[in-house]
């Protein structure tokens, strides 16, 4: 395990539930958060995270194409049809409830995690799209030698990206394959190639984690997007190397409450990240009733503490025994979304 990826998946998960309890603060209380723009960035750092994490767990070891996509699919795939169906049976129930900003909500492609200009039952699906176009990329790399087997992927993405340049269409797969947005993988694929390099502590590395806040705040100020890869994916990045050049000061002092804690919101980032759509909605109607909306930032603070805490629950009762079910007792599990 990389205790710095671990911690970094509990980073990019808050982000995002501080992201979206902000929004919750803004129809429900007095918007506290409305200064805060940046949570989305959260996105950017799951996909960075992918990208290193593949070439981690796949460098030297004999997995071919079918087993990989298999593991993929039975990590991903059962929780979320799950979750799913939870959102499906609300939606056949109180359909306002569901996607309630507006757009159709397309059943099928929700299960099937197909890219449309629809909505999806749980709309972080549309970030899961985006990984399994990355896991079919990335098994390429699978059928070539190790040398070189981590480049193809980058070249792969590089392509189409530029392929996305050169011509105009107003397909929505087309311009999902080729969305700028695919680089962030590549750039994991890159971090993993520094990773060897920089995990004992330097200035650099803290060099860079500044790098990003400062870039981030300079983000948050701004009142249009220009390219979410340099706003979001940049920052991301050298927020992901800064950290990774710190993993053997957290692998020693791993004991630590704060760090076990962080550790902890990692394991259950992926059920996080899925759950706290419904989460969110929950608690927001159940403290509007008991008064607390009134109090903007308690509000919001109890809003992302109950998602942690509804999130980890998830994991430990619905996330962990499906792990078990499709993968056995003993079996090790696969890597997590990221």
């Amino acid at each position: 395990m990389v205790y710095s990826v671990q911690y970094m998946r509990a980073i990019a998960a808050l982000m995002v539930v501080i992201s979206h309890s902000a929004i919750k603060g803004e129809q429900y209380s007095t918007d506290p958060l409305y200064w805060f723009n940046v949570g989305g960035v959260g996105v950017d750092l799951f996909f960075i995270i992918s990208g290193f994490i593949m070439c981690y767990t796949a460098n030297n070891k004999k997995i071919n194409v079918t087993t990989f996509i298999k593991l993929r699919l039975r990590r991903i795939i059962p929780i979320y049809w799950l979750l799913t169906t939870f959102a499906l049976v609300i939606y056949v129930l109180f359909p306002e409830k569901v996607n309630s900003s507006g757009g159709h909500t397309n059943i099928l492609y929700s299960y099937l995690l197909f890219p449309s200009d629809d909505k999806f039952l749980i709309q972080n699906g549309w970030t899961l799209s985006f990984e399994f176009l990355f896991y079919f990329i990335f098994s390429f790399c699978l059928l070539l030698g190790a040398k070189f087997r981590f480049l193809v992927p980058v070249g792969i993405i590089l392509s189409l990206v530029f392929l996305g340049r050169l011509i105009s269409s107003d397909s929505a797969q087309i311009l999902f394959i080729t969305r700028p947005l695919l680089l962030e993988f590549a750039f994991g694929i890159f971090a993993y190639y520094l990773y060897n390099k920089i995990t004992s502590y330097s200035w650099f590395g803290l060099i860079l984690i500044v790098f990003s806040v400062i870039w981030l705040l300079w983000v948050n100020q701004l009142t249009g997007t220009s390219s979410r890869v340099l706003e979001f994916g940049i920052p991301a990045l050298t927020f992901f190397i800064g950290m990774l050049s710190f993993e053997s000061l957290f692998r020693k002092h791993s004991d630590n409450v704060i760090l076990k804690v962080a550790k902890a919101i990692g394991d259950s980032s992926y059920s996080l990240y899925l759950f706290h759509t419904f989460s969110l909605v929950i608690f927001a109607i159940l403290f509007k009733k008991i008064g607390i909306t009134e109090y903007g930032y308690i509000f919001v603070l109890l809003l992302v503490i109950s998602s942690i805490i509804a999130g980890h629950f998830c994991y430990l009762f619905l996330e962990k025994p499906m792990d078990k079910l499709f993968f056995g007792y003993k079996s090790k599990r696969a890597i997590s979304h990221a």
